[in-house]
């Protein structure tokens, strides 16, 4: 290898060490980020010029201080728009399916209806549920439905709850618009929902949030089982959920990961 590309490689990683550096830092002097980054000034102030020329870096001509270009919003923008989130959440809820031994579900919203994305069935769980043949589903009535809807725009879900017909799918569909706020407010303290058999009697889900980079919600997945093994290993499911729901808002670009309001077990 010549010292040319030695040089060039250096430059880039440099480059992308100064790019790292302002994800937790809004503004830096030249000679506070070539004490930080061990470089020297001279050498440096190449690299931001460099940086500056194509948008990635910008001077604030007020402080004297560098920050990030608007360059890394269109690249960050052109990143988020090929992202498919069938894609990025699949293999977690392969794994997630794997971990519980049970169905899991991915869906989203779409006019007021809930639209499932993708279906994972493991066989160890011998779960066979009716509404497993369609597609879509009222948002009351299902634990994606309620997590979907709690964190929504708040204008649009007061909309739907004043105009759904809301009606039951079991006896335990709530479908007081009153009772349904409540649930909704319990599932943003919580950061899950527990949906007891509200769509079919003697199976229940719990569902968790996907969020995008700019912290709305993206999609929701639930883990569904015959109320009896959901109810004894509640704190198992939402322990894994919970995991996975993390990492996957994380590769859509989502820097907070969910807290749980209950302490989960070790395993």
């Amino acid at each position: 290898m010549t010292d040319n590309k030695r040089v060039s490689y250096g430059n880039v990683s440099h480059a992308l060490n100064i790019l790292l550096f302002f994800k937790e830092h809004e503004e830096c002097s030249l000679g506070e980020l070539a004490e930080i980054l061990d470089l020297r000034k001279s050498y440096l102030l190449k690299l931001l010029d460099n940086l500056k020329e194509k948008g990635f870096i910008a001077l604030n001509t007020d402080t004297g201080k560098y920050r990030l270009g608007l360059s890394c919003l269109e690249l960050g923008n052109a990143y988020e728009k090929r992202l498919d989130i069938r894609k990025v959440s699949h293999q977690h809820l392969v794994h997630l399916s794997s971990a519980t031994n049970e169905l899991v579900h991915l869906g989203v919203m779409d006019s007021n209806i809930v639209v499932l994305l993708e279906r994972i069935m493991n066989q160890e769980s011998g779960l066979r549920l009716q509404f497993h043949l369609s597609l879509t589903s009222p948002p009351y009535s299902t634990g994606l439905g309620k997590v979907l809807l709690a964190y929504s725009d708040q204008e649009m879900v007061e909309n739907y709850l004043s105009t759904a017909k809301l009606e039951p799918y079991s006896p335990h569909t709530t479908v007081d618009p009153n009772m349904i706020r409540a649930e909704l407010e319990q599932i943003r303290h919580k950061g899950y929902y527990l949906s007891f058999e509200t769509f079919e009697s003697g199976v229940s889900c719990i569902a968790a949030p996907v969020f995008s980079r700019h912290g709305k919600i993206a999609a929701a997945i639930s883990i569904c089982a015959p109320t009896v093994r959901t109810m004894a290993k509640e704190k198992e499911f939402v322990k894994y959920l919970l995991e996975t729901t993390s990492k996957i808002s994380s590769k859509l670009g989502y820097n907070s990961q969910i807290e749980i309001k209950e302490s989960s077990p070790q395993l």
